[in-house]
C-alpha cells in the first residue's frame, strides 16, 4: 500500500500547481482585459477629473480598475451620479464568448446609444457587433467607438440635452406619442 503521507504530498504538489497555472491565465486574461478596456477607463477617468476639477456641483464618477470576476470576464461597473443625485451604472466586460473571439459588452448605455453602438460596430463588418439581450458585444479591437460613445453619454447625462416638447393636439401627435411610449 503506498503511504499515506506521499499521497497527501502529491495531492497537495498539484493542487499548488493548478492554482499557480489559474493564476497565470487569469492574469494574462487581466492584461489583455485592461488593454482592451483602455479608451474606456481613461474617457471616464478624464471626465472624472474635469468633475473634481469643476467641484461636487455636477457630480462624479467613479470607475473602478479593471477585475476578473468569478466567470473569468474582466471588466468593471462605473458609476455616474449627477447633481441632482440621479444615478447610473454602465458595466463593461471583456472576455470571450462561443466561438472563440473576444468580446467587451457594455450594460447601462440606454437604447439610444445602443442603437448607435450597434450601428457603428455593424458599419465596420458584418460581424463586429451584435445586441444580446440588453448587451452590446462589440469585438474587443472597437473599444475607441465604445469609448466615444461613452463620452457623449457621459457628457449628455450630467450636461443635459434638451428633449424636444411633443404636443399632444392632434391625433397625429398622440399617435406618435404612443408610439413613442
Amino acid at each position: 500500500m503506498t503511504n499515506p503521507f506521499d499521497i497527501k504530498n502529491r495531492f497537495r504538489a498539484r493542487l499548488r500547481a493548478a492554482d499557480a497555472q489559474k493564476n497565470r491565465l487569469r492574469a494574462r486574461l487581466l492584461e489583455e482585459g485592461t488593454r482592451a478596456l483602455a479608451p474606456v477607463t481613461e474617457a471616464l477617468t478624464l471626465m472624472g477629473e474635469v468633475l473634481e476639477e469643476d467641484g461636487v456641483a455636477h457630480g462624479r464618477i467613479d470607475c473602478p480598475r479593471p477585475e476578473v470576476d468569478h466567470d473569468d470576464f474582466v471588466g468593471f461597473t462605473a458609476t455616474l451620479r449627477n447633481a441632482a443625485d440621479k444615478e447610473l451604472r454602465i458595466c463593461v466586460k471583456y472576455g470571450p464568448v462561443l466561438g472563440g473571439r473576444n468580446y467587451v459588452a457594455v450594460t447601462g448605455l440606454g437604447a439610444e446609444y445602443g442603437e448607435r453602438l450597434a450601428a457603428l460596430a455593424s458599419n465596420g463588418a458584418p460581424s463586429l457587433g451584435r445586441s444580446v439581450g440588453s448587451d452590446i458585444h462589440v469585438e474587443a479591437d472597437r473599444g475607441r467607438d465604445l469609448a466615444e460613445i461613452l463620452r457623449e453619454m457621459v457628457e449628455d447625462f450630467f450636461a443635459g440635452h434638451p428633449e424636444p416638447a411633443i404636443r399632444t393636439g392632434t391625433a397625429e401627435s398622440r399617435a406618435r406619442l404612443a408610439l413613442v411610449q
